[in-house]
């Protein structure tokens, strides 16, 4: 991982005054993290003269580790020393029970859009003497691959404009459930289907006005009319988008006018 600092669960490293580094830097070429790691099942056909995939799976979620520091930009050469105090403050941070969004930053490319990952940390103290003069961090994520910034689309389908045409930027190809919001314009039944993914969401007996919220990976449908039963008027046939190799485009009809919010985070197929 090349980065000077990074975000945790909306804090910045930068914040405690410390700064990425490397105490074991010896220059030269060396080998990335690994990428996304697909294992196949196969089975034999023609006594071994051909293999046929009967599953896959990936095989780790991924994880890296790296080294902090405090900034000598910030600190006098007599600061450098991360206090117990310190050294609890960061652990309080990035040791927790549960996966937070992290992200970091290049120096060298700024402007380069760096994933996102679920992930969580433990900390290894790095000494000199008796003294903590850095912090080792072993960060393991909660999926095989990162995260691009959330994409949200808002889609009005109006009479006579009942179609619309959204990308889906996702590397990974397949299907997603992403949150979606329809703001009924009329009542009625209304249908929100997608030609790639061949999903047809229908919730009937809606409400002018009324909101039906899909959360998303959750797959929980509610609204905001407390007299309408979704258990009796709902198709269980969550809403939708996707990819394929040939095509990102998802061709999505309502069957009556509505807005629509969609969002999702695309995945990238990139390295920590």
């Amino acid at each position: 991982m090349y980065a000077y600092d990074f975000e945790y669960d909306g804090k910045l490293l930068s914040d405690f005054g410390m700064i990425v580094c490397n105490f074991n830097s010896g220059g030269g070429v060396s080998n990335g993290d690994t990428g996304s790691e697909i294992s196949f099942n196969l089975v034999p056909a023609g006594y071994g003269k051909r293999y046929f995939v009967s599953g896959l799976q990936y095989e780790n979620c991924l994880s890296t580790a790296f080294q902090i520091c405090k900034n000598p930009e910030t600190y006098p050469e007599n600061g450098m020393v991360i206090s117990n105090e310190e050294f609890r403050a960061l652990s309080r941070w990035l040791n927790r029970k549960k996966f937070l969004w992290f992200r970091s930053f290049d120096r060298c490319e700024p402007e380069k859009e760096k994933p996102w990952f679920r992930a969580s940390f433990t900390l290894t103290r790095i000494e000199s003497g008796r003294d903590t003069i850095g912090i080792e961090l072993k960060m393991v994520t909660d999926a095989p691959f990162g995260y691009g910034n959330e994409e949200e689309i808002a889609v009005d389908f109006t009479v006579g404009n009942l179609t619309k045409t959204i990308i889906d930027r996702s590397d990974e190809d397949g299907e997603i459930c992403p949150f979606t919001q329809i703001t009924c314009s009329q009542a009625g039944d209304i249908t929100l289907s997608n030609t790639l993914t061949g999903c047809e969401t229908e919730i009937k007996n809606c409400l002018s006005g009324e909101v039906i919220t899909l959360s998303g990976e959750s797959m929980i449908i509610s609204t905001s009319n407390t007299n309408h039963v979704l258990a009796n008027d709902f198709n269980y046939d969550f809403f939708r988008i996707g990819n394929t190799m040939n095509n990102r485009n998802n061709v999505i009809t309502a069957s009556a006018p509505c807005s629509v919010i969609i969002r999702y985070r695309p995945i990238l197929k990139d390295t920590l």
